[in-house]
């Protein structure tokens, strides 16, 4: 069970580690979490004095992959990562993004985030929280005008979360608290349960779930700037010679963006929401990266950020490679 205590000392465990590695020069900034200005929001902290180190927390709200902040610094940088965060961080080594050397990672064994979106949905649409508690625990307590509500935090998860197969950082130079302290790592099968159902309905249902949800699409592009994958100096749609995707709102032009990007990140992503949390309108295209997920472990037996020495699915070929698709 999670509970105060626990998300407290690990909240000490990360100050004394970022105390300590600023204190001793080993990094020029640490990257973690600190309160947010609304209630169940945390935001990203950048820490360059020792004596800031309080400033930083962890509960249930820390949802920000922060690997995202990592190419952009060049001097040498702590973080702080959950298990789905490391696995972008180890690509990001292997893409030669940043250097291993740079980065001293800490590792926290996650308990799962919540999503906000699931939370409304319990606590009532047409309701305004005010203010929340107990987001450190196995419960959330969420207060507006006139209501207060008690929701387990089990019930409100990231999807992401409810099936994470790694919650304990597979790679990190310090572990804030114990792996025991995470939550229970899921199966596989669990993992791909709704990619396999939605698998088996017909082309036609597929196609127009995705239709549905992709004609919401404000072409903000807010899923590409929240993708700690998506660092390309310039993305494919913003290209003028050639242009690939068009200005005018075709149902067309966001699919080949939404179909470009997914394609873009297949055997990198490793699931950890970013994407779906930064969509104002909402839309879910998790399926399609889980699919491409399920893909490159079946066909090619990759699970992407793993493994430092690993070569990226789509950069490598076996002979014993899949084929048939080649006509």
């Amino acid at each position: 069970m999670v509970t105060q205590d626990l998300i407290a000392e690990i909240t000490e465990r990360l100050r004394d580690i970022a105390r300590d590695l600023l204190a001793r020069g080993e990094v020029d900034v640490f990257i973690g979490y600190e309160e947010g200005s609304l209630p169940l929001r945390t935001t990203p902290a950048f820490i360059t004095r020792a004596d800031d180190a309080s400033r930083l927390v962890w509960s249930h709200a820390c949802e920000n992959n922060l690997a995202t902040y990592l190419p952009k610094f060049k001097g040498r940088v702590g973080v702080v990562v959950k298990g789905c965060d490391v696995r972008t961080l180890v690509n990001l080594v292997i893409e030669k993004q940043i250097a291993r050397d740079q980065v001293k990672i800490v590792g926290v064994p996650c308990q799962g985030v919540i999503d906000r979106r699931r939370l409304a949905a319990v606590v009532g649409e047409g309701l305004v929280v005010r203010s929340a508690g107990g987001a450190a625990g196995d419960v959330v307590v969420v207060r507006g005008d006139g209501f207060e509500k008690v929701v387990p935090v089990e019930d409100v998860l990231s999807p992401s979360c409810a099936t994470c197969v790694h919650p304990t950082p597979v790679i990190c130079d310090f572990l804030a608290g114990d792996e025991g302290w995470a939550r229970q790592a899921g199966s596989r099968e669990a993992a791909f349960a709704e990619v396999d159902e939605f698998a088996g309905r017909s082309a036609e249902e597929r196609f127009a779930h995705f239709a549905r949800e992709i004609e919401r699409c404000i072409e903000c592009y807010a899923c590409r700037q929240a993708c700690p994958l998506c660092y390309c100096p310039e993305c494919f749609v913003d290209r003028e010679s050639p242009r690939w995707v068009g200005r005018w709102r075709d149902l067309s032009d966001k699919m080949v963006f939404h179909l470009g990007r997914v394609l873009h990140t297949a055997g990198r992503c490793v699931d950890c929401g970013a994407c779906r949390r930064a969509c104002p309108a909402g839309i879910d295209l998790r399926l399609l990266a889980k699919r491409m997920e399920k893909d490159a472990l079946e066909f090619f037996g990759h699970e992407p950020g793993m493994d430092l020495a690993a070569v990226p699915v789509l950069a490598t070929y076996r002979r014993e490679d899949p084929d048939d698709f080649i006509l």
